[in-house]
């Protein structure tokens, strides 16, 4: 689990995340309505609002596809070795075919 992780590992864990949550859409779609407020003390409260939610719906996102994905690789495999293997090799397949159609 993320328990076993030394606070150098978090920390960069945490930095990549930030970086890709900076260079996607949601960052310019984020900001362009505050821009357009104003005033800065409802630009302010709209980005940290923004922030706040993206960060916990990523998160509970995160956390529900991982336990989903844990169960299923442990539970629809004889070999669990084998079944996280399928399981990663799944969520690679889905990652790098988002990729793509993002790009598309």
């Amino acid at each position: 689990g993320s328990s076993t992780l030394s606070p150098a590992k978090k920390c960069i864990t945490l930095c990549i995340g930030i970086v890709h949550g900076i260079s996607g859409p949601g960052g310019v779609l984020g900001v362009l309505p505050a821009v357009y407020l104003g005033v800065w003390s409802l630009s302010l409260l709209y980005l940290g609002c923004f922030c706040l939610s993206s960060s916990l719906i990523m998160g509970i996102f995160a956390a529900l596809y991982g336990t989903c994905s844990s169960r299923l690789g442990t539970s629809c495999f004889h070999d669990k070795e084998q079944g996280k293997f399928c399981v990663e090799l799944f969520s690679a397949f889905l990652s790098i075919t988002i990729g793509i159609l993002w790009l598309v």
